[in-house]
């Protein structure tokens, strides 16, 4: 297996960590907080289809994560594996919550009330923790690439 695919397999493993942690922190702080609809609805506005496609979309996405983390992130950021792969989770976390707004006003799962309103402070927490599972595992799993020279 290639470095490549090695970290998306390791990408895809962490984005299921993701999911294992999400399915916690719903039943503990916010049930009606799901990324699989999330995701899932940006693409139809059929309620059947949300949770399936937006899984195919979030393992897409986490195979995605751990090949950009490995070409790009690794090795340029400081501590052990583990660290860097939270730290450039949190990253692309930060970067992506300013979209909030804009999927919290038009997001069809939103307008429905099949998802919590996404700009309450409880999913900003329940983001944090979901991208600490994801930093994690992808970090323990993609060792960093030499540098070059």
């Amino acid at each position: 297996m290639t470095p490549l695919a090695r970290a998306a397999a390791a990408g895809v493993a962490s984005a299921l960590a993701y999911l294992a942690e999400q399915e916690l922190d719903r039943r503990l702080m916010n049930p009606r907080s799901d990324d699989l609809l999330l995701l899932g609805g940006l693409v139809t506005s059929n309620p059947r289809l949300w949770r399936p496609l937006g899984l195919a979309m979030h393992l897409s996405a986490g195979a995605i994560f751990g090949m950009a983390y490995v070409q790009m992130a690794a090795h340029l950021l400081p501590g052990p594996p583990w660290w860097r792969g939270v730290a450039a989770a949190q990253i692309e976390n930060a970067l992506l919550f300013g979209l909030v707004p804009i999927l919290n006003r038009f997001h069809p799962a939103v307008r429905r009330g099949a998802l919590a309103p996404l700009t309450r402070p409880v999913y900003f927490v329940q983001q944090i923790l979901r991208h600490l599972a994801l930093g994690i595992v992808v970090g323990a799993l993609c060792p960093p690439r030499p540098r070059p020279g």
